[in-house]
């Protein structure tokens, strides 16, 4: 995958998540599209590249959402190095199977940010909740019917 569709789907899913994760129906269809962003790009089978563009989103995320920096890029990173050996060694079936693996690669998410904020933070570790479910859930669901279209 080019620099530039990178770039551009890194964009896309700042905008996406500045109008609609700002919106107060955010918690109707809360879709993680750095996370989209992250596996649209580990798809291409470049290991560097998956994970700076998940360094780069994760990071984007944390500006828009969180009030520490660099959480999300951490977990997206990680996320995006595993994203591309799954993508590198296993042919998926279809897009019940990438929405199973964008639910689980969110879920992975909320853990490792609920890890590094019990770390560094003290805060109480909470890794799956019903918001995680669900955000989980609406993310496998539309990664599933974008790689279906």
């Amino acid at each position: 995958m080019k620099v530039s569709r990178i770039a551009l789907l890194l964009a896309a899913a700042t905008v996406l998540e500045f109008f609609v994760g700002g919106s107060p129906h955010r918690s109707v269809f809360p879709v993680d599209w750095f996370l989209l962003a992250t596996a649209t790009a580990a798809r291409g089978g470049d290991f560097v590249r998956a994970v700076l563009a998940g360094a780069a989103a994760g990071f984007l995320e944390d500006g828009i959402s969180q009030r520490m920096l660099g959480l999300n890029a951490f977990a997206k990173a990680l996320l995006g190095y595993a994203l591309t050996i799954v993508a590198v060694r296993v042919v998926f079936g279809g897009a019940v199977a990438v929405g199973a693996a964008l639910a689980a690669a969110s879920l992975v998410n909320e853990a490792i940010v609920a890890l590094l904020l019990a770390l560094l933070v003290q805060s109480p570790i909470v890794i799956v909740s019903r918001d995680a479910l669900w955000r989980a859930a609406a993310t496998g669901v539309t990664g599933g019917d974008l790689e279906a279209a």
